[in-house]
């Protein structure tokens, strides 16, 4: 497993997404993901607010579970606790509830959930461009002042938006956004493809910005729902619906064959080498791997240590003939 830091705290490169635990995963497969992603060296858990949220305000079935998880474990200490609050409701994603009064509410009932005093890592799940940046930060400070947070991130924020919070807490003294998550992979998306315009998605103009920033970039949906390694397996057939529309792309169809080419020569599986895609950038950046099924998590980890060149991330995007 390879590692970053954040100041003084180790992130694993690959976190575990819980995203769908205790709703479409039981919680026995669940547990069994948490084992096999612990013991092989990971200690970075994301999970949210909202994940298996009914309705607003309401019980999170992944918040919940991952509690019940290290409360019997016992390893509360030995992993980073990531979550994340003031989503918009589902029925209306431009209804934004970033306040003081919900962010005070989603992140007690974060803690609740997860048998916790505090979390390593909170994001604000989605941004509201109509509030100003300075705004936001002066809210949040709050969960550093009482101790609830250790760092500060911003979700689904422009690099943008998210170099002007940061000015105004350099400026001010106050705490700044220590760690972004967007959605990033190989297979690009932009998210008019998504399907969701308060999403953000990695561009060239941000990747250099945070390559220039060296902030940490948590990239989620990184294999793309499996794109790669099912047009490989000549089963393209078989992604979802959601999955056609986000990624199959003639970009996307075209990076196919340097994925297999790299992946024979390199003797690792498709998903190693789009996992270290994200996990080779000049940046820290980090790939979310979450999935239903045990063995392909295990199959995600088997490549945890694989490292590619910049020529080979140029030849993945087509920018170099060589690999």
């Amino acid at each position: 497993m390879k590692y970053i830091q954040l100041n003084n705290t180790k992130l694993a490169r690959i976190a575990l997404g819980c995203d769908h635990y205790g709703e479409t995963i039981p919680e026995s497969v669940a547990n069994k993901q948490l084992d096999i992603y612990l013991n092989s060296g990971g200690n970075l858990l994301d999970t949210a607010h909202v994940y298996g949220q009914d309705t607003v305000g309401g019980p999170s079935s992944s918040e919940q579970l991952l509690g019940r998880y290290l409360k019997a474990n016992r390893n509360r200490k030995d992993v980073v606790l990531v979550s994340k609050g003031c989503h918009p409701p589902k029925e209306d994603m431009h209804a934004s509830r970033i306040n003081h009064r919900a962010m005070v509410e989603d992140i007690s009932r974060s803690l609740d959930n997860l048998k916790t005093d505090s979390l390593d890592i909170w994001f604000f799940h989605r941004d509201d461009p109509e509030m100003p940046a300075d705004e936001i930060i002066d809210m949040a400070q709050h969960l550093i002042d009482k101790k609830l947070v250790k760092y500060l991130g911003a979700s689904n924020w422009t690099h943008r938006r998210i170099a002007q919070a940061n000015a105004w807490a350099n400026e001010r003294k106050k705490t700044p956004f220590s760690i972004s998550q967007i959605q990033w992979s190989l297979a690009h998306c932009t998210p008019e493809q998504w399907g969701d315009d308060t999403l953000v998605c990695m561009t060239e103009e941000a990747r250099l910005w945070y390559e220039e920033q060296q902030m940490p970039v948590m990239a989620f949906s990184p294999q793309a729902k499996g794109f790669f390694s099912k047009m490989i397996a000549g089963v393209g057939e078989t992604l979802s619906d959601r999955a056609k529309r986000r990624f199959v792309t003639d970009l996307n169809l075209s990076r196919v064959p340097r994925v297999r080419a790299l992946a024979e020569e390199l003797g690792v599986t498709p998903a190693a080498v789009v996992i270290a895609y994200i996990t080779s950038q000049k940046n820290p950046s980090i790939a979310i791997a979450g999935s239903s099924k045990v063995e392909q998590i295990t199959d995600t980890l088997n490549g945890a240590d694989l490292t590619l060149t910049e020529e080979q991330l140029a030849y993945l995007v087509g920018e170099s003939s060589k690999r």
